[in-house]
């Protein structure tokens, strides 16, 4: 036999809070994750270079263009 129902009782409890400590952890790693995903992102945009446009003539000579600012 298992034992009584205290016993049973504190299996219980001691499962379920076990498995709430797990899913806390993994929780926290990916909030960890999903955060550094964020600051990336935001990185990778406001250090994005401006793109160089070129033109071509029509004997084929590529020419940049330059930004009128």
């Amino acid at each position: 036999m298992i034992g009584t129902r205290s016993d049973i009782a504190r299996l219980q409890s001691d499962f379920y809070r076990d498995c709430y400590h797990m899913v806390l952890k993994w929780l926290m790693v990916e909030c960890i994750i999903i955060l550094l995903l964020i600051v990336g992102i935001i990185y990778f945009v406001v250090t994005h270079p401006s793109p160089h446009y070129y033109a071509t003539t029509s004997t084929g000579q590529i020419i940049p263009m330059i930004p009128m600012r």
